[in-house]
């Protein structure tokens, strides 16, 4: 009988430390990594609305609204500093920049057949960019359909402007341009109230267009993820055209 109270003791004593092993076991913790942080390309205030508003429509408005906010007309100039970064052709691990003055100046309007009314731009750089800068000395055209401008397929502008407009960059890809209330703005045209950030993110790069009413584009940003390209264009000066 002594015997086997002595064993019955003896594995109660072996399962007790075998517990107590267990609870002394600890499994280490996961480390959670930071999230990355993002640093914005604008430093003025951009004030998103809470409510969404309607999509835009298609629905043609007169172009005398669309060119009262959006002053085109023949002679109408618009000045602006420029710095564009790129990738040194020499080392692609270094940078490199360009600097200088931008014009564009619209040179002609014309209607046509469908009730449209397209305007000509010339754009001048100088001094001349090195060919590794994409953005050269060019002439385009902006086009007022429907309701807003283009500029090709891109959509560049929609009328009326508001916080937190949304609509449709382009009908061949899901992107689009998000307009939100700017204030704050400093440029060297000076300090600027009452304007837009129009957003449009893609998956190469992020344009950021800074429009104000009865002035036209006054700042424009633009980085390129792939390809390394930084553009920061701002307004000197503007001129009515006739």
């Amino acid at each position: 009988m002594s015997r086997i109270l002595f064993f019955t003791f003896v594995m109660i004593m072996i399962s007790a430390c075998i517990d107590s092993n267990r609870s002394a076991i600890v499994f280490p913790t996961k480390t959670l990594l930071p999230l990355p942080t993002i640093s914005p390309i604008l430093t003025f205030t951009a004030t998103p609305s809470k409510a969404s508003l309607p999509p835009p429509t298609l629905t043609p408005v007169p172009p005398s609204l669309i060119l009262d906010d959006f002053p085109l007309a023949v002679g109408a100039t618009w000045k602006y500093s420029a710095k564009i970064s790129f990738q040194d052709p020499k080392d692609y691990e270094k940078m490199a920049a360009w600097t200088g003055i931008i014009t564009d100046k619209v040179i002609d309007r014309k209607s046509t057949a469908e009730g449209k009314i397209v305007f000509s731009l010339e754009e001048n750089l100088e001094p001349t960019p090195p060919p590794d800068v994409w953005r050269q000395s060019r002439t385009y055209e902006y086009t007022i359909k429907d309701d807003g401008i283009f500029e090709g397929l891109g959509k560049i502008y929609q009328w009326p402007l508001s916080n937190n407009l949304s609509w449709k960059w382009t009908p061949d890809f899901e992107y689009y341009t998000n307009a939100t209330s700017a204030k704050n703005i400093e440029i060297p045209y000076g300090k600027l109230n009452g304007c837009y950030l129009l957003l449009t993110v893609t998956n190469p790069d992020v344009s950021e267009n800074v429009f104000c009413p009865k002035i036209g584009f006054v700042a424009h940003y633009y980085k390129h993820f792939g390809t390394l390209q930084n553009e920061s264009i701002e307004l000197i000066s503007y001129e009515a055209g006739q």
